[in-house]
């Protein structure tokens, strides 16, 4: 009976202690400071992210982020909902082109506050393209950058003849420079390239380069050339004007009439990915986003990376995807501490080094190019190839004074004026249907030409 007894208190004692346990661990999880966070990040990039959330949380053990990846085709419809009910995450990635415009309205928490609170000036911290700010105000600072290079196959410029462009992005090759390399790298089933006799166009089996048809790489050329998608003062179209024309007539002709490019079609078509036709020797050079480094580096492929050739001048765009916070957040301590560490791209080389996991992005960290061990680790992430020539040009050109900017961000109403606009009417010009000045002088965009953000 004792026994019975005895058994009947140990185990009410051992149930009330599993209570007691419970209870302690669940108001311990209860004290745990939480933050929202939502990002459009898919595949490799999604894995990245995950990984600096999950160094942070190491480093934090009293903070949750509580991650959310929308896909991107969803996302901004996502957000808009959660902002019409006032229900906005702490953290959120927006895209680019609605950062200013949601910050005008009021829908983003203003950063300067918190900046100044820390005795941080982002512009001490961060290359100024990556920052979404105006005199009053700073609605996001970036977690990556991106910008235009030329990439190169070096064996085929070796084989070739043709002397490799340098990095310094101050003296970049001129565009007739550019030209004429991609006219003796371009190959047809005899060896011949476009300026010899019996060339044949309709056999080529190495293209020097591929026309830079997309907004990104066309916008880039537009400055080298004294131009932008709008004029200087932001009251009308600068592509439409003298020096926007030669720069996509320019374009249009690399395919057209030099034959020392791929078609339109064949750019859409069986040349589409554009870094695996460079690994292979089908293309020589293409102009690509800082984005298709890792498509080279993962693959161990040496490739060769300098500033885009110019027009008159040497410029460049460079941009980020919007992060930013919920004016609801304003007094959560933990959302902000995140933030900054979240776009300290030094705890990204720590993360990508860390877990084997490949960067992002392209650094907009001021303390990664130091010269020293920062950008010594930041090289160190592309483990497969010596990355030290690759990663010099992009800090040379992100670090430019004639690096600016991306229309992108800049421009209001952007997507109309480029997406549903600009773009459609160059369809022709790229087809060779039509001259770049016939499709772009046509073009009445007065009703919603609305100037500059900053």
């Amino acid at each position: 009976m004792k026994r019975r007894k005895m058994m009947a208190l140990l185990t009410g004692a051992l149930a009330a202690c599993a209570m007691i346990g419970n209870m302690t661990l669940t108001s311990s999880a209860e004290e745990k400071k939480v933050v929202s966070f939502y990002m459009w990040a898919a595949d490799a990039e999604q894995e990245f992210d995950r990984a600096i959330v999950a160094q942070y949380e190491a480093e934090h053990p009293d903070v949750d982020i509580e991650e959310n990846y929308i896909p991107y085709a969803e996302y901004l419809s996502k957000l808009n909902t959660m902002a019409a009910a006032n229900s906005l995450p702490d953290i959120f990635n927006l895209p680019e082109g609605n950062v200013f415009e949601w910050g005008e309205k009021g829908a983003l928490l203003d950063l300067k506050p918190l900046y100044d609170e820390a005795g941080v000036k982002p512009t001490d911290v961060a290359i100024e393209p990556t920052i979404f700010d105006t005199d009053e105000h700073v609605w996001s600072v970036g977690y990556n950058s991106t910008t235009m290079a030329l990439y190169y196959n070096k064996d085929l410029l070796e084989a070739s003849g043709v002397e490799a462009p340098g990095t310094d992005a101050a003296n970049p090759w001129s565009w007739d420079e550019y030209v004429d390399a991609a006219k003796k790298l371009t190959k047809d089933g005899s060896g011949k390239s476009p300026e010899d006799e019996g060339f044949n166009p309709d056999d080529i089996v190495v293209y020097g380069t591929m026309m830079p048809t997309d907004w990104t790489k066309f916008i880039a050329l537009l400055h080298t050339n004294e131009s932008g998608v709008l004029n200087e003062d932001g009251t009308a179209l600068g592509i439409s004007q003298e020096n926007g024309i030669e720069v996509i007539q320019s374009i249009a002709d690399l395919g057209n009439t030099i034959h020392c490019a791929p078609s339109i079609a064949m750019a859409k078509g069986a040349f589409a990915d554009a870094s695996t036709m460079l690994m292979n020797g089908q293309v020589a050079m293409i102009i690509d986003g800082g984005w298709a480094l890792a498509n080279y580096t993962n693959e161990g492929f040496d490739v060769g990376v300098a500033p885009i050739p110019a027009f008159k001048q040497a410029a460049d765009i460079s941009w980020t995807a919007g992060l930013c916070m919920s004016p609801e957040a304003a007094d959560n301590e933990a959302a902000f501490d995140f933030y900054q560490y979240f776009t300290d791209f030094n705890n990204s080389v720590k993360a990508a080094n860390a877990q084997g996991v490949s960067l992002g992005g392209l650094p907009h960290t001021l303390a990664v190019f130091d010269g020293g061990e920062n950008e010594q680790q930041w090289i160190a992430t592309y483990t497969k190839v010596d990355a030290t020539g690759m990663c010099t040009a992009f800090k040379n050109i992100l670090q430019a004074d004639t690096t600016v900017l991306g229309d992108n961000v800049r421009v209001k109403n952007f997507p109309t004026i480029m997406d549903n606009t600009i773009v459609p009417a160059l369809d022709n010009v790229w087809l060779g249907e039509t001259t770049a000045e016939e499709a772009l002088t046509s073009l009445d965009l007065s009703d919603v030409i609305d100037g500059y953000w900053k």
